[in-house]
């Protein structure tokens, strides 16, 4: 088991390369590589999520921090991402379907008290 100190320098590390990554997607004329790196920081954001719930249980299996660590290295460097997101969408796309109703509700009770 790696020290946290070094799990946070890798996970650092990882996030810079992502970054620059998106950067030259963004650069870029290809649409593939767009994708990929929304579809990246799309579950990486969900990954932190479930990790800051997940890591007041979790932190008692041995080689949890490595677990975290070979999830973003397989959704950022191996197109990993590309590969679970099928997986995922029907369920984003539910959940985007309830945000949507709650959010025309709060906007619509906000504009009572903004005429």
């Amino acid at each position: 088991m790696f020290p946290a100190v070094l799990l946070g320098l890798v996970e650092s590390v990882l996030l810079l390369y992502a970054g620059v990554q998106s950067f030259r997607a963004i650069q870029s004329t290809s649409q593939n590589d767009d994708k990929q790196w929304l579809t990246f920081w799309l579950l990486y954001t969900v990954s932190r999520f479930i990790f800051a719930v997940a890591d007041y249980i979790l932190f008692v299996i041995p080689f949890y921090g490595e677990i975290k660590i070979g999830f973003i290295v397989f959704i950022g460097v191996f197109n990993g991402a590309s590969m679970i997101y099928p997986i995922l969408e029907p369920f984003l796309l539910q959940a985007d379907e309830v945000a949507k109703k709650y959010e025309a509700q709060a906007r619509a009770e906000a504009s009572k008290y903004t005429k």
